[in-house]
This record gives structure tokens, sequence and C-alpha cells, in this order.
């Protein structure tokens, strides 16, 4: 039987007003995804928890839409500031990737999709050095750290892996502060329009 066929994605940033969207995101992965995501089959409580944590000063975040819902998403954080601030040749910063994807949306491309906007992202927003870690048996990101030419290796039962961010120019400068600020903008759209339907009907 043919698998049901998908709407292409798309990627654009996640802000905080997006956190709900986020939050919703991961409490929807089955075991599998919530174990190659976070290592182990994390409770609804610890996804609640990380979310809290989540959209510091050190954390990009870049979301898959399938007609309008989240559906994967990619993370890079760090603990120092990533941001335009610095020169674009003062490049010292070293970022984790992850990524989630929700069953029905696996094996879509939405992987290669949001690596690939990371990995932009990184190099605009002054990270250096790109890291991944995961289990020997998370086959799928394993070949997607191949296919974007990752060096792995195998450290005490984790695959960690490494990308050296392509420098920036002025360019890809400009063009990752205008996709960020049209992101920015639909997610506060979006917030707003989730907090008018939440709204409860005035009597007349």
């Amino acid at each position: 039987m043919a698998r049901p066929t998908h709407p292409p994605a798309e990627i654009r940033r996640l802000w905080r007003a997006d956190v709900p969207l986020f939050r919703d995101h991961l409490l929807r992965l089955d075991p599998r995804g919530r174990h190659e995501r976070f290592g182990g089959g994390m409770s609804d409580d610890f996804l609640l928890r990380y979310v809290a944590s989540a959209f510091g000063a050190g954390d990009l975040f870049f979301g898959a839409f399938v007609d309008r819902e989240l559906r994967g998403v990619a993370e890079l954080r760090s603990s120092a500031p990533i941001s335009f601030t610095r020169p674009p040749l003062e490049r010292y910063v070293r970022a984790e990737a992850a990524f989630s994807v929700e069953a029905p949306y696996r094996r879509k491309g939405i992987g290669e999709m949001l690596f690939a906007r990371i990995e932009r992202a990184a190099s605009n927003h002054g990270v250096e050095t790109i890291d991944i870690v995961c289990s020997p048996d998370n086959v799928g990101m394993m070949a997607l750290a191949r296919k974007f030419k990752m060096r792995l290796a195998f450290e005490e039962g984790e695959i960690a892996g490494q990308l050296a961010a392509r420098p920036p120019d002025a360019g890809s400068l400009m063009r990752e502060a205008a996709r960020d600020a049209m992101d920015f903008s639909t997610a506060l759209i979006g917030a707003l329009r989730r907090a008018v339907a939440k709204r409860p009907s005035e009597k007349a």
C-alpha cells in the first residue's frame, strides 16, 4: 500500500511567540521520535520542562510547517549568545544541532531541509562549529550527517559529528536578516490569531 503524500514543508525560524507550537510538536512525538531526539523515552513532564528552557540567547530554532502545522524542528543551541551583534569574522561559537520530526512526516526530506537551513543560519549568526550527538541506532540522523559531510566518530556509546560552518558574506548576512524579520512577523501574527481564537465570545 502506498504511503500517503504530504504537501511540501515551509521552513521558517521559530521565536518565543511560537513556544505553544514547539510544545505541541514535542508532545506529539512518538516513543521512537522522543528516543531519537533526546536519547530516551522522555515523559511529557520532561518535554514541558525542556520547552521552558528553550529560546534563550544561545538558541536558534527552525520549524518545518506542513499545512500550517509545525511537524519538524531543528535546534541549534549554545552556551554562548548566537546573534548578528559580533563582526562577521569574529566566529568562535560552538553550537549543538538537534532535530525532531513527527512520525507521519519522516522520510519526506524535511530533515534535510531543516539541516540546510541550520547550516546557513549558523554561518550567518557567528557559529564556527556545529556539533551533533546521537545514539548508534539513529540511522536517519547519521545518514543526514554524512550527506552534509560531517565527521563522525564513536565516543562512549554515542555517535558524535562535527561540521565547520562556512564563513558568511555581506549578501548572506543581509538575506538572513531579512528572513529573520519576516519570520518574526509571521510568528507574532500567528500568536495573535491563536490568542483571539482562545478568547471567549462576548455576550451581546
